[in-house]
């Protein structure tokens, strides 16, 4: 069974335009690599008032070019096709390869923020680490296993607890003669260590009461 990720990368695609235009949220349609090598994206974006976006579409250095395909109220679908430097700068590649697959994506000028399906956490980390030798920076926000949310519900877990208890017992932090320190599963978090203790010690007290008292 696989597991769901959820991440943030602070992406220099289309930076210029969430600079110009704070406020749009780009929610993905579709994202392709052609047989060109060219990369076409397709999103939805609402709320913006569409003559500054466009501009800020057209001056935008990773785009080659866009169109509208469709409005519909105040939400518009556009198509964007990416320069060749800016294909280089993307992250999907480099996901395929570690067999991730995007559920879900939406962009702000905060980052892109992905919904992925994941074969194993070691593919997850792998692709972070290809990501940071890129120069990208990745924050992973939640990682859990599929199927599991019924498990939170019973126990009263937050996923963060959760995420944080399954890796600990996975790189052995439980056992007799610890294979892992809290500074090692903090990093593979992209947390501090503090914080990482605090998620262990609440998740641990939730377990107690929800199984023993």
């Amino acid at each position: 069974m696989g597991f769901i990720a959820e991440y943030t990368i602070d992406s220099p695609v289309m930076e210029e335009t969430h600079d110009r235009v704070p406020e749009a949220v780009l929610e993905m349609e579709d994202l392709q690599i052609l047989q060109d090598g060219q990369a076409k994206y397709v999103f939805w974006v609402s709320n913006v008032d569409p003559e500054t976006f466009e501009a800020a579409l057209s001056d935008d250095p990773s785009v080659a070019e866009f169109a509208v395909l469709t409005s519909i109220g105040d939400r518009s679908l556009y198509r964007v096709n990416f320069t060749s430097e800016a294909r280089r700068k993307m992250t999907y590649p480099e996901a395929s390869n570690f067999d991730i697959v995007f559920l879900g994506a939406h962009s702000t000028n905060e980052g892109v923020h992905f919904r992925s399906q994941v074969p194993t956490r070691d593919a997850l980390y792998s692709f972070r680490e290809r990501c940071r030798e890129l120069g990208i920076p990745f924050k992973l926000d939640s990682i859990y296993q599929e199927g599991n949310s019924d498990a939170l519900d019973q126990y009263g877990l937050t996923d963060a607890q959760r995420e944080a208890l399954v890796l600990a017992h996975e790189r052995g932090y439980f056992e007799p003669t610890r294979k892992a320190s809290l500074e090692e599963i903090a990093s593979d978090l992209s947390i501090s260590r503090q914080a990482l203790a605090g998620r262990l010690r609440r998740g641990h007290a939730q377990l107690i009461e929800s199984t023993l008292l």
